[in-house]
Protein backbone atom coordinates (compact mmCIF):
# COMPACT_ATOMS: atom_id res chain seq x y z
CA UNK A 1 0.00 0.00 0.00
CA UNK A 2 3.00 2.14 0.29
CA UNK A 3 2.62 3.26 -3.37
CA UNK A 4 -1.25 4.34 -2.52
CA UNK A 5 0.67 6.61 0.44
CA UNK A 6 3.23 8.10 -1.80
CA UNK A 7 0.66 8.53 -4.46
CA UNK A 8 -1.20 10.48 -1.97
CA UNK A 9 1.89 12.70 -0.07
CA UNK A 10 3.25 13.56 -3.64
CA UNK A 11 -0.43 14.75 -4.56
CA UNK A 12 -1.55 16.37 -1.64
CA UNK A 13 0.06 20.46 -2.25
CA UNK A 14 -2.15 20.27 -6.14
CA UNK A 15 -5.48 18.95 -4.84
CA UNK A 16 -6.62 22.90 -4.23
CA UNK A 17 -3.96 24.30 -6.47
CA UNK A 18 -4.29 21.61 -10.25
CA UNK A 19 -1.71 21.47 -12.30
CA UNK A 20 -2.54 19.95 -15.93
CA UNK A 21 1.63 18.89 -17.20
CA UNK A 22 3.56 15.85 -15.70
CA UNK A 23 6.37 18.29 -15.30
CA UNK A 24 6.46 19.17 -11.62
CA UNK A 25 8.67 18.23 -8.84
CA UNK A 26 7.75 15.11 -7.29
CA UNK A 27 7.69 15.57 -3.59
CA UNK A 28 7.13 19.02 -2.86
CA UNK A 29 8.92 19.89 0.25
CA UNK A 30 5.37 21.09 1.49
CA UNK A 31 3.67 17.46 0.29
CA UNK A 32 2.22 15.74 3.54
CA UNK A 33 -0.01 12.73 3.80
CA UNK A 34 -3.78 13.41 4.14
CA UNK A 35 -7.10 11.53 5.20
CA UNK A 36 -6.48 8.97 1.99
CA UNK A 37 -3.11 7.34 3.97
CA UNK A 38 -4.88 7.89 7.45
CA UNK A 39 -7.74 5.79 6.68
CA UNK A 40 -5.29 3.43 4.43
CA UNK A 41 -3.20 2.70 7.50
CA UNK A 42 -6.32 1.79 9.54
CA UNK A 43 -7.93 -0.57 6.74
CA UNK A 44 -3.94 -1.96 7.26
CA UNK A 45 -4.53 -1.89 10.42
CA UNK A 46 -7.63 -3.85 10.88
CA UNK A 47 -6.34 -6.61 8.55
CA UNK A 48 -3.19 -6.58 10.50
CA UNK A 49 -5.04 -7.02 13.99
CA UNK A 50 -8.81 -8.24 13.21
CA UNK A 51 -9.78 -4.90 15.23
CA UNK A 52 -13.33 -3.40 13.58
CA UNK A 53 -12.77 -1.21 10.85
CA UNK A 54 -15.19 1.27 11.75
CA UNK A 55 -14.25 1.56 15.25
CA UNK A 56 -10.56 2.39 13.83
CA UNK A 57 -11.56 4.81 11.42
CA UNK A 58 -13.06 6.68 14.46
CA UNK A 59 -9.70 6.37 16.20
CA UNK A 60 -7.79 7.02 13.57
CA UNK A 61 -9.85 10.31 12.62
CA UNK A 62 -9.52 11.34 16.18
CA UNK A 63 -5.55 10.84 16.33
CA UNK A 64 -5.49 12.70 13.01
CA UNK A 65 -8.41 14.95 12.91
CA UNK A 66 -6.85 18.10 10.79
CA UNK A 67 -5.98 15.74 7.46
CA UNK A 68 -8.29 17.34 4.90
CA UNK A 69 -11.54 14.91 5.27
CA UNK A 70 -14.15 15.86 3.06
CA UNK A 71 -17.52 17.41 5.23
CA UNK A 72 -20.18 14.58 5.19
CA UNK A 73 -17.17 12.38 6.87
CA UNK A 74 -16.20 14.82 9.36
CA UNK A 75 -19.56 15.31 10.76
CA UNK A 76 -20.51 11.11 10.75
CA UNK A 77 -17.33 11.24 12.76
CA UNK A 78 -17.49 13.63 15.23
CA UNK A 79 -21.39 13.59 15.72
CA UNK A 80 -22.73 10.16 14.25
CA UNK A 81 -24.74 8.60 14.44
CA UNK A 82 -21.43 5.86 12.76
CA UNK A 83 -24.15 4.21 10.50
CA UNK A 84 -23.31 4.29 6.63
CA UNK A 85 -24.38 7.06 4.92
CA UNK A 86 -25.40 6.11 1.13
CA UNK A 87 -21.85 8.04 0.00
CA UNK A 88 -20.53 7.71 -3.37
CA UNK A 89 -17.46 9.39 -2.76
CA UNK A 90 -14.18 8.47 -3.76
CA UNK A 91 -13.00 7.97 0.02
CA UNK A 92 -14.08 4.36 -0.51
CA UNK A 93 -11.60 4.01 -3.48
CA UNK A 94 -8.87 6.21 -1.69
CA UNK A 95 -8.29 3.62 1.17
CA UNK A 96 -9.06 0.28 0.01
CA UNK A 97 -5.53 -0.76 -1.56
CA UNK A 98 -4.84 -2.86 1.78
CA UNK A 99 -7.45 -5.12 0.30
CA UNK A 100 -6.05 -5.79 -3.15
CA UNK A 101 -2.65 -6.56 -1.78
CA UNK A 102 -3.66 -8.70 1.31
CA UNK A 103 -5.95 -11.21 0.13
CA UNK A 104 -5.31 -14.25 -2.22
CA UNK A 105 -8.57 -14.89 -3.88
CA UNK A 106 -10.67 -12.36 -6.55
CA UNK A 107 -13.67 -13.10 -4.48
CA UNK A 108 -12.05 -12.21 -1.21
CA UNK A 109 -10.73 -9.09 -2.38
CA UNK A 110 -14.55 -8.32 -3.82
CA UNK A 111 -16.10 -9.09 -0.38
CA UNK A 112 -13.39 -7.65 2.02
CA UNK A 113 -13.26 -3.82 -0.14
CA UNK A 114 -17.04 -4.10 0.01
CA UNK A 115 -16.90 -4.06 3.97
CA UNK A 116 -14.39 -1.55 4.10
CA UNK A 117 -16.69 0.33 1.59
CA UNK A 118 -19.99 -0.42 3.04
CA UNK A 119 -19.55 1.51 6.98
CA UNK A 120 -20.07 4.92 4.99
CA UNK A 121 -19.85 4.25 1.15
CA UNK A 122 -22.70 2.24 0.76
CA UNK A 123 -24.01 3.43 -2.14
CA UNK A 124 -23.58 1.55 -4.95
CA UNK A 125 -21.05 3.36 -6.62
CA UNK A 126 -19.41 3.72 -3.51
CA UNK A 127 -18.70 -0.02 -2.89
CA UNK A 128 -18.32 -0.27 -7.16
CA UNK A 129 -15.64 2.48 -6.49
CA UNK A 130 -13.71 0.18 -4.23
CA UNK A 131 -14.17 -2.99 -5.45
CA UNK A 132 -12.95 -1.90 -8.82
CA UNK A 133 -9.71 -0.40 -7.38
CA UNK A 134 -8.77 -3.22 -5.05
CA UNK A 135 -9.56 -5.51 -7.95
CA UNK A 136 -7.39 -3.66 -10.35
CA UNK A 137 -4.54 -3.92 -7.80
CA UNK A 138 -5.15 -7.91 -7.34
CA UNK A 139 -5.02 -8.60 -10.45
CA UNK A 140 -2.29 -6.17 -11.22
CA UNK A 141 0.39 -7.77 -8.15
CA UNK A 142 -0.52 -11.27 -9.74
CA UNK A 143 0.64 -11.40 -13.53
CA UNK A 144 -2.21 -9.74 -15.24
CA UNK A 145 -0.95 -7.14 -18.08
CA UNK A 146 -2.95 -3.81 -18.59
CA UNK A 147 -5.05 -4.46 -20.92
CA UNK A 148 -6.33 -7.67 -19.17
CA UNK A 149 -6.82 -5.19 -16.12
CA UNK A 150 -8.90 -2.99 -18.46
CA UNK A 151 -10.96 -5.49 -20.16
CA UNK A 152 -11.73 -7.18 -16.44
CA UNK A 153 -12.62 -3.62 -15.21
CA UNK A 154 -14.68 -3.10 -18.27
CA UNK A 155 -16.76 -5.64 -18.41
CA UNK A 156 -17.37 -6.41 -14.50
CA UNK A 157 -17.67 -2.86 -13.16
CA UNK A 158 -18.86 -0.62 -16.06
CA UNK A 159 -16.54 1.77 -16.87
CA UNK A 160 -15.13 3.30 -20.12
CA UNK A 161 -11.62 3.21 -19.21
CA UNK A 162 -11.11 3.69 -23.42
CA UNK A 163 -11.07 7.77 -22.99
CA UNK A 164 -7.14 8.74 -23.65
CA UNK A 165 -5.89 10.75 -20.85
CA UNK A 166 -4.97 13.69 -23.32
CA UNK A 167 -8.74 13.89 -23.99
CA UNK A 168 -9.80 13.37 -20.32
CA UNK A 169 -7.10 16.37 -19.13
CA UNK A 170 -8.46 19.25 -20.86
CA UNK A 171 -11.92 19.53 -19.38
CA UNK A 172 -11.21 17.49 -16.57
CA UNK A 173 -12.34 19.11 -13.29
CA UNK A 174 -12.61 18.48 -9.69
CA UNK A 175 -14.68 15.85 -8.45
CA UNK A 176 -15.16 13.80 -5.60
CA UNK A 177 -17.31 11.06 -6.28
CA UNK A 178 -16.45 7.13 -6.86
CA UNK A 179 -17.59 7.66 -10.70
CA UNK A 180 -16.00 10.79 -11.27
CA UNK A 181 -11.96 9.72 -9.92
CA UNK A 182 -11.68 5.69 -9.97
CA UNK A 183 -12.31 5.81 -13.99
CA UNK A 184 -9.60 8.31 -14.23
CA UNK A 185 -6.95 6.89 -11.70
CA UNK A 186 -7.36 3.11 -13.52
CA UNK A 187 -6.59 5.06 -17.36
CA UNK A 188 -3.88 7.22 -15.91
CA UNK A 189 -2.28 3.26 -14.46
CA UNK A 190 -3.55 1.77 -18.09
CA UNK A 191 -0.90 4.82 -20.06
CA UNK A 192 1.77 4.31 -17.84
CA UNK A 193 5.15 2.81 -18.36
CA UNK A 194 6.40 2.70 -14.33
CA UNK A 195 5.16 4.08 -10.94
CA UNK A 196 6.19 7.26 -11.26
CA UNK A 197 4.50 7.71 -14.88
CA UNK A 198 1.79 6.52 -13.68
CA UNK A 199 1.61 8.99 -10.58
CA UNK A 200 2.67 11.74 -13.33
CA UNK A 201 -0.29 11.44 -15.74
CA UNK A 202 -2.82 11.14 -12.58
CA UNK A 203 -2.08 14.34 -11.40
CA UNK A 204 -1.63 16.24 -14.55
CA UNK A 205 -5.59 15.25 -14.80
CA UNK A 206 -6.31 17.93 -12.43
CA UNK A 207 -9.23 17.13 -10.34
CA UNK A 208 -8.84 15.45 -6.84
CA UNK A 209 -5.22 15.35 -6.68
CA UNK A 210 -3.87 12.94 -3.70
CA UNK A 211 -6.96 10.97 -4.34
CA UNK A 212 -6.28 10.34 -8.14
CA UNK A 213 -2.52 9.71 -7.01
CA UNK A 214 -3.88 7.73 -4.02
CA UNK A 215 -5.57 5.01 -5.98
CA UNK A 216 -3.64 5.23 -8.82
CA UNK A 217 -0.19 4.37 -7.20
CA UNK A 218 -1.65 1.53 -5.39
CA UNK A 219 -2.79 -0.15 -8.59
CA UNK A 220 0.92 1.04 -10.11
CA UNK A 221 2.91 -0.54 -7.44
CA UNK A 222 1.30 -3.66 -7.73
CA UNK A 223 2.07 -3.56 -11.29
CA UNK A 224 5.38 -1.94 -11.66
CA UNK A 225 6.82 -1.95 -8.21
CA UNK A 226 7.53 1.09 -6.22
CA UNK A 227 11.34 2.69 -6.93
CA UNK A 228 13.50 3.00 -3.90
CA UNK A 229 13.76 6.21 -3.50
CA UNK A 230 10.15 7.02 -3.46
CA UNK A 231 9.25 4.51 -1.06
CA UNK A 232 11.97 6.12 1.11
CA UNK A 233 10.96 10.07 0.81
CA UNK A 234 7.21 8.40 1.98
CA UNK A 235 8.80 6.62 4.48
CA UNK A 236 10.01 10.06 5.84
CA UNK A 237 7.02 11.49 5.55
CA UNK A 238 5.11 9.41 7.91
CA UNK A 239 4.73 9.95 11.79
CA UNK A 240 5.80 7.15 13.82
CA UNK A 241 2.72 5.21 14.17
CA UNK A 242 2.03 5.26 10.65
CA UNK A 243 4.87 4.50 10.10
CA UNK A 244 4.71 1.02 12.37
CA UNK A 245 1.41 -0.01 10.69
CA UNK A 246 3.02 0.18 7.67
CA UNK A 247 6.26 -1.64 7.64
CA UNK A 248 4.10 -4.53 10.02
CA UNK A 249 1.66 -4.35 7.14
CA UNK A 250 4.54 -5.12 4.60
CA UNK A 251 6.16 -8.11 6.55
CA UNK A 252 2.37 -8.88 6.92
CA UNK A 253 2.62 -9.50 2.89
CA UNK A 254 5.83 -11.19 2.82
CA UNK A 255 4.03 -13.78 4.57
Amino acid sequence: MLGAIAGDIIGSVYEFNNIKTKDFELFHPDAFFTDDTVLTVALADSILTGADYLDLVLEYYHRYPNRGYGGYFRRWAEYGPHTAYNSWGNGSAMRVSPVGFAYHTLEAVLDKARESAAITHNHPEGIKGAQATAVAIFLARTGHSQDEVKRYIEEHFGYDLSTPLAEIRPQYSFDESCQGTVPQAIRAYLEASDWEDAVRNAISLGGDSDTLACITGGIAQAAFGLPQAVADEALNRLDAHLLQVQQEFEQFLMG
